[in-house]
């Protein structure tokens, strides 16, 4: 009952904590979808802004007829600045007012003294060293998926009016690399286009510095970029045939030529060679003069008013973002669109020399695939740095052509450092009350509960002492007590009094057992185990030494019959024994035996008849002998009685012999 109160607080607490991480991640959460749908209206609210500019700006009378002398002065450049002599020419500009864009500037006729050294040659050598020194050597070519260096030769426009506009407005432009467009005239090379420039790129530039843009270009219907704000090396190309008809540029203009006054064409972020590479977004919108298109306007997108948006100008506290926290665009093919925060801590040497995550660091997290997928929500995920963050994120539709993920993140540490903190203070206080709890009820425990448990400890341990021993020895629990502990040894008593009488009955049981395997292991199996065990598993085991015993008792018995039969020399018998084992093989051998003994038995047969034949066969050829022998006698007495006479006969011839010797002698 003691602890009652401690689990109860436990777990108040525990649900305090809970709900309190739970309010302080709600919030963290509401946080950052009131920055991230704040954030997502300004960009949506900025792209539409330019589309505004783009579309309104292409309607304006001032725009028409800034396009128009553009595009007249362009195709006169070479005529009007190459050569020896020069005639009096007077521009067709119409001098209705620019609205919208700047004051009316009348425009004059060309000069006449003007003295025409240019040549065409000396134009593309100084193009080479220019685009050679300062640009070329300067792209960083080792963007992923960006155009990579060609020859010198490529670069040079094949349009002679072009080469003149590029020298002019580039290479002899007497304004550093990067503010070409400091240059509104230059009285060396005064011509219809230059007076063109001179009259309406200051309310274009002014409109491009206002509203952040990075350039402004118009495009003939001939593919040729007869003006740009800026002035960089893609100024005076050609976006059909050009260097730079697979860019994005050249993408935006071919779908402006297709275009309805007041449409735009949008193209994404991709590496963009004449900005060093780094990545270039581009929007357009057909320029129409009475009702007919004569060209294209052309925005390349803002890359720095996009991070301003996105990076809260550096504001990131004041926005509760604390250390940790950024919101970030990312395009469909999960590069990303904004600078990251952590820019500086992302070890990649192509996004260092660029200085800009934009178009070359890829953020593909769970986030980022559903907003591209058109989706919205909020949870925790590892980010694209591998760290757990509280993550919201939705999309922004880009003009209808693609759609960008929009994220707003922040560390989960960080997000949840209060609630963390509160965590451990509540903690801190729960453990402290129940350790205080804890005291108190252990000096009741100790007066209330301890001596009887210390009896029931003292019963228990006997009785576990006592499993394998002497049933004797063993004693009931002596706690007497009508509460909790008295119910338990009472009950543990009785099981105590049961198991006793079990144990004493399994002991006669194995006692019995030890008797039956002693006689086993001196042969007789003839013998059973009658003793009853309580313990089950023990009454199984004597019912397979019951049955173990009689059946090879049984295999045994019929094993010795086939052998008595043997003993009266009747070896037919078998022994019909299914056994297997050693039972089962000296069965076999047995029978084994039985049959080798009738082999022997009847070859033994056998072989008394052959002997019985050859004995008879021996007895006459015996007689035979005897008649042959009898005959050879005779034979031989006869042959005896011959050699007597060849002896006798010999020995006259002999003496004849002697006597003829001396008859010789004396006749010698």
């Amino acid at each position: 009952l003691m602890f009652i109160p401690s689990a109860i607080s436990s777990s108040v607490i525990g649900v305090s904590v809970w709900k309190v991480e739970d309010a302080l991640l709600d919030a963290e959460f509401n946080k950052l979808k009131a920055l991230e749908v704040t954030k997502q209206i300004e960009i949506e609210n900025y792209f539409s802004s330019l589309k505004g500019l783009l579309t309104s700006l292409a309607t304006q009378r001032g725009t028409k007829d800034a396009f128009l002398a553009f595009e007249d002065g362009f195709y006169k450049l070479k005529d009007e600045l190459v050569g020896s002599s020069k005639e009096n020419q007077t521009p067709t500009l119409n001098s209705e007012s620019f609205i919208g864009i700047g004051k009316e500037v009348t425009s004059e006729p060309v000069a006449k003294s003007v003295t025409r050294s240019l040549n065409l040659s000396s134009i593309k050598e100084a193009l080479k060293k220019d685009f050679t020194d300062n640009y070329l050597n300067s792209v960083n070519y080792n963007v992923p998926s960006s155009a990579q260096r060609r020859d010198i030769e490529s670069y040079i426009p094949k349009d002679e009016n072009a080469l003149v506009a590029q020298y002019v407005f580039i290479t002899d432009n007497s304004q550093k690399l990067g503010e070409k467009n400091g240059m509104a005239f230059n009285a060396k090379y005064d011509s219809s286009y230059m007076r063109a420039h001179k009259k309406y790129h200051a309310s274009f530039d002014k409109i491009l510095n206002s509203y952040g843009l990075y350039d402004i270009f118009m495009v003939d219907m001939k593919g040729n970029l007869i003006y740009t704000d800026f002035k960089e090396k893609d100024y005076a190309t050609n976006l059909k045939n050009g260097i730079y008809s697979n860019t994005g540029i050249a993408r935006v203009y071919k779908k402006g030529l297709t275009l309805n006054e007041g449409e735009l064409a949008f193209d994404d972020f991709k590496p963009y060679e004449p900005s060093y590479n780094s990545s270039a977004s581009f929007i357009s919108t057909p320029i129409m003069v009475d009702g007919k298109q004569r060209g294209v306007l052309i925005f390349q997108m803002p890359v720095d008013e996009i991070n301003s948006i996105m990076q809260l100008d550096g504001n990131y506290k004041k926005a509760g973002l604390g250390q940790s926290g950024e919101v970030y665009l990312v395009g469909s093919d999960y590069l990303m669109r904004s600078n990251s925060r952590f820019q500086k801590d992302i070890t990649n040497p192509v996004l260092q020399a660029l200085g800009t995550t934009i178009g070359v660091h890829e953020v593909k997290t769970d986030s980022t695939k559903e907003a591209i997928n058109a989706k919205s929500g909020h949870w925790i995920i590892d980010d694209y740095r591998g760290v757990s963050v509280l993550s919201s994120y939705s999309y922004i539709d880009m003009y209808g052509a693609t759609k960008w993920a929009i994220v707003s993140e922040i560390d989960e540490a960080e997000a949840l450092e209060a609630s963390y903190a509160l965590r451990d203070m509540m903690l801190l206080v729960a453990l402290f009350g129940l350790i205080l709890l804890a005291f108190i009820g252990r000096i009741s425990v100790q007066r209330v509960v301890n001596s009887p448990l210390n009896k029931l400890k003292s019963g228990l341990d006997e009785f576990f002492n006592y499993i394998g021993g002497d049933a004797t020895t063993m004693n009931t629990i002596d706690v007497k007590t009508h509460d909790e502990l008295g119910q338990i040894a009472s009950s543990l008593n009785s099981s105590i009094s049961h198991i006793q009488r079990g144990l004493e009955q399994d002991a006669r049981l194995i006692e019995d057992v030890n008797v039956i395997v002693e006689k086993a292991q001196n042969g007789f199996y003839q013998y059973q185990v009658n003793e009853t065990a309580s313990n089950p598993q023990l009454e199984v085991l004597k019912n397979a030494i019951n049955s173990m015993n009689e059946e090879t008792n049984k295999n045994l018995n019929l094993i010795v019959d086939t052998l008595i039969e043997f003993g009266n020399a009747n070896y037919e018998d078998i022994v019909d024994v299914e056994a297997g084992g050693n039972i089962g093989s000296l069965a076999r051998g047995t029978n084994a035996v039985g049959a080798s003994v009738s082999e022997i038995l009847a070859l033994i047969s056998n072989t008394s008849e052959v002997i019985d034949s050859a004995a008879n066969e021996l007895s006459k050829t015996s007689t035979t002998l005897s008649s042959a022998a009898n005959q050879q006698a005779a034979s031989l007495e006869e042959t005896a009685a011959s050699i007597e006479e060849i002896t006798s006969t010999i020995r006259s011839t002999s003496e004849k012999t002697s006597q003829m010797l001396s008859i010789t002698d004396e006749l010698k």
